[in-house]
């Protein structure tokens, strides 16, 4: 309903701006008309004026008779005292005036020096202009059109044009011109009343527009449709598209009996429609502020209704996402009171459920990474003792009891109960140990270098995350190949804020293939110790994405120094004095649902 509404309101106001618009229009039309008429009648009244100041001119006996007796020399004192005649009968009249006579020898007569005629000789020049055949046509008729005169330059200016005649006889005495420039009219035209913005032409009989409200249109040929469709049977008041610019514009006109031209005057639509098109846009506000707060008024019951219901949704949605949280407030309608209790009673009870769940799954993680590092120390114990009987076996014991108490240290650092989590730099020092017992062995044939960046020595990081890899890279790597050095190259940097520690080897290494397979392995927890050797890679990742999650862990690459490097990341920690164990089981509990799956 509230659309039909609006649809009758805006079909009424559209309906209403079409007749208000014809109206306008209408009216419009008639002043203009009223105008162009008048400004048209104006020009007749300036040309007419002209025309009778010439006539006098021309049927003064003093003229009559130069003419008659045409001189026989150029420039002789009988020319000179008929133009000094000419400027004085001329300068009472208008002093811009300029009337030119040719008598029937060609000779010239100038009433203005300053101004003067484009054709000052009588030769075929003039009777070559298109609009000359026309004048002889007239019969002493004045011809008015526009021409060019002199003036310091060319000028545009009006020509009247006639055959000037014996007073008494009527014969041909010769040619009498009048020129005016195009600014007398600049003034008339400029008085003449209007409404509206307009643009103003005058066109004279032969299609040259005389004059023009812009300037560069003067002296240029009209719009030959146009001129055509004035010639015709054309309305006073019709719509027309322009030559220059291609606008639809509404055009008034006028046309002169006395001179045949014809006055015109353009308006754009948008001016005409103005005061239909401003009665337009206030209705189209009060229909468009009314539809506004008709909207306000539904969009707010509207909101009473389903907001209750919206926030039940937005909690149900945020179950998942930032907890489960109980929706406590009043409500005007007793159903969704209700909806709202039942909410509330299923939230909590989904907190007990939730809760308990978290305490069993933190319970087995505690068991599983209990299990891993089961399955870690024997086997690390394993290759130790097995060290230990072959320096036994060398026959050097002193060389045995120092490798024997490297091993106590190494064992009560694995086992150490305080904590999960120590400083790079006491796992840097059980590397050390570790070490000791392979140089024990192996003497000089291998060589280690160990590069730590700057600061990261009290950084935290899980007890026994390096001499794994290390011992990786002797057992599968080093012992492997046949001959030459060993070398281990150790890098802990920070990077994307990790701690990355890189281990890699000039050892044997591994096709890229196989690398391949062996890391998705890793990560698929089938790990090495699966293999009658190895040195338990796999469990060391699961052990780190569980206490981290999945953004860590270990990745496997070829090494430029020939063999295989092993990647380990690990997050950014503050050093391990606020870690105690309690702690790294928290950490455990955060960081399981990520890491155990």
């Amino acid at each position: 309903m509230f659309l039909i509404a609006a649809l009758a309101i805006a079909l009424t106001n559209l309906f209403n701006y079409r007749l208000t618009s014809q109206l306008s229009l209408n009216r419009t039309a008639g002043y203009t008309q009223e105008s162009v008429d008048q400004l048209s009648a104006k020009i007749d009244v300036l040309l007419r004026q002209y025309d009778q100041a010439s006539q006098m001119i021309a049927f003064d006996e003093k003229v009559q008779t130069a003419l008659n007796n045409p001189i026989t020399k150029q420039g002789g004192q009988e020319q000179l005292a008929l133009n000094r005649y000419l400027a004085e009968k001329t300068r009472y009249i208008a002093g811009e005036m300029l009337i030119h006579l040719f008598d029937r020898e060609g000779n010239a007569y100038s009433s203005n020096e300053s101004l003067q005629l484009f054709w000052r000789k009588a030769d075929d020049a003039v009777s070559a202009v298109t609009w000359y055949r026309k004048m002889e046509e007239l019969d002493g008729h004045m011809l008015w059109v526009y021409g060019p005169a002199w003036r310091d330059g060319e000028i545009p200016a009006i020509i009247g044009a006639r055959k000037l005649k014996d007073s008494r006889s009527l014969t041909v005495l010769g040619d009498q011109f009048v020129v005016f420039p195009v600014e007398k009219m600049n003034r008339m035209i400029g008085e003449t009343g209007q409404r509206i913005e307009r643009k103003v032409q005058v066109m004279d009989s032969i299609g040259n527009i005389v004059y023009s409200t812009e300037p560069r249109e003067i002296g240029t040929a009209a719009d030959q449709g146009l001129f055509a469709k004035f010639g015709g049977n054309a309305q006073p008041f019709f719509e027309w598209t322009t030559r220059e610019d291609r606008k639809r514009m509404l055009v008034a006109y006028a046309k002169s009996n006395y001179s045949a031209w014809t006055t015109i005057a353009y308006f754009k639509p948008e001016a005409v429609y103005s005061d239909a098109s401003q009665m337009w846009a206030n209705a189209l506000l009060t229909m468009a502020a009314g539809i506004g707060i008709a909207l306000a008024l539904v969009a707010y019951f509207t909101w009473t209704l389903t907001k209750p219901i919206r926030q039940l949704a937005d909690g149900m949605n945020k179950l998942s996402k930032e907890g489960i949280k109980p929706i406590d407030r009043p409500f005007a309608s007793r159903e969704i009171t209700q909806l709202y209790s039942n909410y509330n009673a299923m939230v909590h009870q989904l907190k007990e459920v939730v809760q308990r769940l978290s305490e069993k799954q933190i319970s087995a993680q505690r068991a599983e990474l209990v299990a891993l590092k089961a399955q870690f120390r024997p086997h690390f114990l394993y290759n130790s003792l097995n060290l230990i009987y072959w320096t036994i076996e060398d026959e050097r014991p002193e060389k045995a009891q120092e490798m024997t108490l490297a091993l106590g240290e190494l064992l009560r650092y694995s086992v150490h109960p305080s904590t999960d989590f120590v400083t790079l730099g006491e796992d840097l020092a059980q590397l050390d140990r570790y070490l000791l017992l392979q140089r024990a062995r192996f003497g000089e044939k291998f060589n280690v270098s160990i590069d730590v960046e700057e600061g990261l020595q009290q950084q935290s990081v899980i007890r026994l995350v390096l001499q794994p890899l290390v011992e990786n890279a002797f057992h599968h790597g080093l012992e492997h190949k046949d001959e030459g050095d060993w070398l281990i190259r150790v890098r802990i940097y920070r990077q994307d804020g990790k701690i990355l520690c890189s281990v890699e080897d000039n050892g044997v290494g591994m096709p890229l293939t196989a690398l391949q397979l062996l890391e998705d392995s890793i990560h698929r927890e089938q790990g090495f110790e699966k293999k009658a050797s190895g040195i338990g890679l796999s469990n060391l990742h699961k052990q780190l994405q569980a206490f981290f999650g999945p953004g860590y862990g270990i990745r496997l690459m070829p090494s430029l120094l020939g063999g295989l490097q092993v990647v380990l990341s690990l997050p950014l920690l503050d050093p391990p004095s606020q870690f105690d164990r309690e702690q790294g089981l928290s950490m455990l509990g955060k960081r399981g649902d990520d890491g155990a799956a």
